[in-house]
């Protein structure tokens, strides 16, 4: 061995011994600190015995998750055997146990499998277990929702579902007809055999279920060994005794039944692999024990077990046994993709078979790249043999040449000149710095700039080549001229790489020049003076004569523009101030009105009918304003958008301002002729008045918006006066709106559910959704405060959807659940029906939700239809033709006549409650039975809203209303306790 290798033996030697020394040091202080800390307690609950497939299975994932934690937890873990001796006795010893062993011990996790350990562990942990947070594994969905008390609880949902693994045996053998199911007859083998049964037949593919719990084992072992390959299957899910009440061992039985079987045998639980299971989707009992471990992980952490969602994913695999696939003559490209294999024989290269080609790809790219390589080196040969050729030539014409060779190396910004240079101007090499830039301080001040601009533009791409004259100072301070011309070379990127080029000295051509010129500027200028002094200066006094008038016309143009609005000519908000300026100096102590108006609507005709015919529209307005006012005390000024101001001075009082009001709003009433087309518009008008409401622009505007805005809400189309309490309004509608903007994604809102009840049958129709909101600031915020700021604001829009959304999915799951039939009526606002996507959106969420149209009826007021009659009928009736209700809310209380009513898409009317609560009255009750006679002969149903007494609920019944609904029925639900009030109807 030579010497170098020794040396490098023993350093590496050195290295490895320092490193574990180091490594000893850091360690001790680490475990020392580890042991300072108080060991983490965790009680595993088994409700089965040791021994049993399943058990075993979660209980190792469980020990293989919590042991493989940075901090491990102490593990404790009992067996109730519950599956062996499910009685009394069997609980109270284990109970008496349990309260033994662990009472006096500080238990911070309990970690439960299957059902016994879990009610176990509800019932005890408080009186045994120190109140410990539970996670559960192997509960199906039943079992958690069987959970009354929920508090610090969590776990994993083991999701039983068959569908896939018959899916996978149809892709094997597509011909199966027949599924023979093995369960046993315990409770939960019989719930386990119909839920499977049930997942099945739901695929609707024609197959037929078999059960196999009413024979011995010996009569399944017979009737399996002689079922038909071709279009029989058998499907094994838990099998623990027979229909004798034989016990029996679950590996044993399933190898024997293997052994027997004429056909594959599937299976749902992965402990059966090993033991005659053919494969399918199998439910992991270790991978369950592992989720659930890492979620008691997360608990030791510091997270509340109540805050942690419970994992509803299944656990499973897709697994085959690679034995049995032989048997039946299954090959592996007959496997859904991704499927596990077990059992495989070992293959070299099916196992390493990325090492080897990886290896192979390897060897082909470094093969490659030495021919590469020895083809590089010879071209680097060539390039370096001719690159000194062109040196020499390159050497010897700089060096015989006149002129001096400079070159700029783009990317460092070195500069390099020749020999030539330093002779001319008599410097040593980096006697200036010049390399690095420094021979731009030799550039004469006055030529500095000019070089610098002329550099830049060629290599901005400005000119073809870079040219420029200027002077250099030389070592004994005289400048000399250069004339310097040169090109850049640029990358295919455009980038640059080199910039070149050469300089001639040009100092006795420059002298000679300037002599030249001197001589001949003396005597032009002599005859110039003399012939052109009259000329100029009177051109000069004609130049300033028009610039005066150019001048005035600028200003008085910018002054125009600055001041007054393009589109209509009206004053702009600068002009409003400077007025209520002017008026305010010249007329102390008067008073004066500032009218805020704004176009009801406006945005509709602009989406509607172009932007083009709303500015044409805009201008009408200016116009019929100025036609409005003839008296010179109103002025007119245009904001921008739909927004006009009008002041207003010299008032003489309140009755003044109100008959001005009263006549704008008069004369929006006649409608606007634009080209063929006639607009009906209306304003809504903001009133502020001087000094009372303000005393300056900015402030008597901000209050006339406000008024406005409470015009809006009015019912457009009207003024309102401000007055001090709606600045209070105003805030506080600012606050709701601030918070509401966020109450969607915070999960501030629910739905409570009233209940509509069919008055023939007396059964449940269905409900209407109703929103709520209880926001973490503002608490529990009325709708009659919030749904109007909503559709002010826009807002309406997603909780709308939201609202829709949560409703149809809240009575598909009731359906699911076995509540079949129900029905569930939403509110809708006119700001949805206005959108183009409504109908869109509308079928979208049924489809997302797979709730059919049927069972959806949408709520509308009447005052819907007032604002686009055709636009919001065509999208209902094409809703209605698809099956959806549309009832038409709150009847009576609007302003439709029969013959309107006729032309609407409805299908129900709903009564308002102000004619139920008075209905005791002979006028109202006559009233009431009107409106239920006109809804059936218009061929509609009638619903009744706000039922209380018992005798409204006779005299509806006697008048044949379908529907009623209100609080004699039931109060509006949450959401949460509908399906038990709809058992505790049922049962009453």
């Amino acid at each position: 061995m030579g010497k170098g290798k020794i040396q490098r033996r023993l350093r590496y030697g050195l290295f490895l011994l320092l490193f574990i020394m180091l490594s000893t040091a850091l360690y001790q202080p680490v475990s020392a600190s580890s042991e300072e800390r108080r060991p983490q307690k965790v009680l595993v609950l088994h409700s089965y015995q040791k021994g049993f497939a399943w058990t075993d299975e979660q209980g190792a994932g469980i020990e293989e998750q919590l042991k493989g934690a940075a901090d491990p937890p102490v593990i404790y873990t009992e067996y109730m055997d519950w599956k062996r001796f499910p009685s009394n006795d069997n609980l109270e010893h284990f109970y008496q146990m349990i309260k033994f062993k662990y009472q006096a011990l500080h238990i911070d996790a309990i970690i439960v499998t299957d059902d016994a350990a879990l009610n176990f562990a509800i019932q005890y942990r408080k009186e045994i277990l120190n109140d410990a947070p539970i996670v559960f594994s192997g509960i199906n969905q039943l079992g958690v929702d069987s959970i009354a008390d929920k508090r610090n609880i969590t776990g994993v949902i083991e999701e039983i579902d068959s569908t896939e693994t018959i899916r996978m045996a149809l892709k094997i053998n597509p011909s199966i007809r027949k599924v023979y199911i093995v369960f046993d007859n315990s409770e939960s083998g019989l719930s386990t055999g119909k839920m499977v049964s049930d997942q099945i037949l739901s695929l609707e593919r024609g197959l037929q279920v078999i059960p196999m719990n009413s024979l011995s084992n010996e009569q399944i072992i017979n009737q399996v060994s002689t079922l038909s390959s071709s279009d029989s299957m058998v499907l094994m899910t838990t099998y623990y005794s027979d229909t004798t009440g034989r016990i029996t061992e679950f590996d044993r039985f399933s190898s024997e039944l293997s052994e027997s079987s004429s056909v594959p045998i599937y299976h749902i639980y992965d402990f059966s692999l090993n033991h005659g299971a053919f494969g399918g989707n199998l439910i992991s009992g270790k991978i369950q024990g592992q989720t659930a471990a890492s979620l008691a992980l997360r608990i030791l952490e510091g997270e509340n077990a109540g805050e942690i969602p419970i994992v509803s994913d299944s656990a499973v695999r897709k697994v085959f046994d690679y034995k049995e696939l032989q048997r039946f003559n299954v090959s592996l490209k007959q496997l859904p993709e991704g499927s596990e294999v077990i059992n495989k024989p070992f293959s070299f290269y099916q196992s390493y078979k990325k090492l080897v080609l990886s290896i192979v790809a390897a060897f082909a790219v470094l093969l490659a790249f030495i021919l590469i390589l020895l083809f590089y080196v010879q071209l680097v040969k060539r390039i370096r043999s001719n690159l000194e050729k062109s040196n020499e030539r390159f050497s010897l014409a700089a060096y015989g040449a006149d002129a001096v060779i400079w070159d700029v190396d783009m990317t460092t910004m070195i500069y390099y000149f020749s020999d030539s240079w330093y002779e001319l101007l008599g410097y040593e090499r980096d006697e200036v710095d010049e390399s690095h830039g420094g021979w731009r301080t030799l550039i004469h001040p006055e030529d500095a700039e000019h070089e610098n601009r002329l550099r830049t533009e060629h290599l901005q791409g400005k000119s073809s080549y870079y040219y420029c004259e200027y002077r250099m100072r030389s070592k004994s301070g005289e400048y000399k001229w250069f004339q310097a011309r040169g090109k850049v070379l640029r990358n295919a990127d455009g980038g640059f790489v080199r910039f070149s080029g050469s300089m001639v000295d040009v100092t006795d051509r420059k002298d000679y020049e300037s002599k030249l010129q001197m001589s001949y500027q003396e005597l032009e200028s002599t005859y110039e003076e003399l012939t052109a002094l009259q000329d100029e200066l009177l051109e000069q006094y004609n130049k300033l004569v028009d610039n005066q008038a150019l001048l005035q016309t600028s200003e008085e143009k910018y002054r125009l523009l600055a001041y007054n609005d393009v589109l209509s000519g009206l004053p702009n908000r600068l002009s409003l101030s400077e007025e209520l300026q002017k008026f305010i100096k010249e007329h102390a102590g008067g008073h004066a009105a500032l009218f805020f108006l704004d176009i009801d609507n406006f945005k509709y005709i602009n989406d509607t009918m172009g932007h083009t015919f709303g500015d044409e529209l805009l201008v009408k307005v200016g116009e019929r304003l100025l036609g409005l006012s003839d008296d010179g005390r109103s002025k007119h000024f245009r904001f921008g958008g739909d927004e006009f101001v009008i002041l207003f001075e010299n008032i003489k009082g309140s009755d003044e301002v109100i008959s001005y009001a009263e006549a704008l709003v008069q004369g929006f009433k006649e409608p606007f002729q634009l080209n063929a087309s006639v607009v009906h518009i209306s304003t809504s008008i903001g009133i502020a008045q001087y000094p009372e409401n303000g005393i300056n622009a900015e402030e008597l505007l901000k209050n006339a918006d406000i008024a406005m805005y409470k015009a809006k809400e009015a019912g457009k189309g009207t003024y309102v006066l401000y007055g001090q309490a709606m600045q209070q309004h105003f805030d506080e509608r600012m606050i709701i709106e601030k918070h509401l903007r966020n109450a969607i994604s915070n999960n501030e809102l629910s739905l409570h559910y009233q209940p509509l009840v069919d008055t023939a049958s007396g059964g449940i129709w269905g409900f209407e959704a109703l929103i709520r909101w209880n926001s973490p600031v503002l608490g529990f915020v009325s709708p009659l405060s919030f749904i109007k700021i909503a559709e002010d604001c826009r807002l309406i829009v997603p909780i709308g959807e939201w609202v829709l959304r949560a409703a149809c999915r809240f009575i598909k799951e009731l359906h699911t659940e076995g509540y079949e039939g129900y029905h569930i009526s939403v509110n809708i606002s006119v700001i949805q029906l206005m959108l183009d996507d409504f109908t869109d959106m509308v079928l979208g969420i049924l489809k997302e939700t797979g709730l059919p149209p049927e069972y959806l009826e949408l709520e509308i007021t009447e005052s819907i239809f007032m604002e686009s009659f055709e636009s919001i009928s065509s999208k209902l009736e094409s809703l209605k033709e698809r099956g959806i209700g549309i009832a038409l809310d709150d009847f009576g209380t609007g302003y439709s006549s029969l013959s309107y009513l006729k032309q609407l898409p409805i299908t129900t009317l709903k009564i308002d409650k102000s004619f139920i609560d008075s209905i005791d009255t002979p006028n109202n009750m006559s009233l009431a039975r009107s409106i239920v006679t006109i809804g059936h002969d218009m061929g509609l149903k009638v619903t009744a809203e706000g039922v209380e007494t018992r005798e409204q609920l006779a005299f509806l019944e006697r008048t044949s209303c379908d529907k009623i609904q209100g609080y004699f029925i039931s109060r509006p639900i949450p959401e949460k306790e509908v399906a038990s009030w709809v058992e505790g109807r049922r049962a009453g």
